[in-house]
């Protein structure tokens, strides 16, 4: 079944490519992480300055941090502070000087619009303004048929399985729904919905791999 369902992704991707062109996307699809992966090292020089958005994808599913971090690269990843709320803080404003900006993509409809819900605000605030460049990925699980369905997975998939991993206390981590809570630590409080490419952002990659990776 996994195979059928990687061909089944093969014969829509042509069209979700075109889209995302018209849309002035510089667009990419490749059958393994490996593939990608090596085209994101590829894309990034070694002076350029890398931040990272909060990515299941690009950590666990592509591993692009270690690679960037072995060609030398300057990674600026909130990751890294731990615990440490302030430390946190600092690593995601130092996104909004950086000359590339990577991040995952929450959902991504066969018409080209991208979908992205934040709880801190850096991820969808860097892919609509601030760096020159910007490479975006997603996972096959990620593709759907319409913005009402992006929406549907961006609250009650994509959030809730985050909440669940960050092991927050919010409804959605009891439920498996979102129930558009107002709970101190709520991840999800802004949402982006990329129509087109964003004007002041000179080079903006969508990678699509025929994986399942993230959420």
């Amino acid at each position: 079944m996994q195979e059928m369902e990687k061909n089944y992704v093969r014969v829509r991707v042509p069209r979700l490519l075109d889209a995302l062109k018209k849309k002035q996307y510089d667009a990419h699809f490749f059958e393994t992480p490996d593939e990608a992966r090596q085209f994101i090292l590829d894309r990034i020089d070694t002076h350029e300055t890398v931040g990272i958005g909060g990515s299941m994808t690009l950590r666990e599913g592509l591993q692009v941090v270690e690679g960037l971090r072995e060609k030398g690269i300057a990674v600026y990843d909130h990751w890294d502070a731990g615990d440490d709320r302030a430390r946190r803080a600092e690593l995601k404003r130092k996104h909004r000087e950086v000359d590339v900006f990577l991040a995952g993509i929450n959902a991504i409809t066969t018409d080209g619009t991208l979908v992205n819900l934040d709880g801190g605000g850096n991820r969808v605030g860097n892919l609509c303004f601030g760096p020159r460049k910007v490479i975006a990925v997603a996972g096959l699980n990620k593709l759907v048929d319409s913005l009402e369905l992006a929406l549907d997975r961006v609250r009650n998939k994509a959030a809730v399985l985050n909440a669940m991993r960050l092991k927050v206390q919010t409804p959605c981590v009891a439920t498996g729904v979102c129930s558009d809570c107002d709970a101190p630590r709520r991840i999800c409080a802004a949402l982006l919905i990329l129509q087109k490419k964003p004007n002041d952002i000179d080079e903006f990659c969508v990678v699509l791999v025929n994986e399942e990776m993230g959420y």
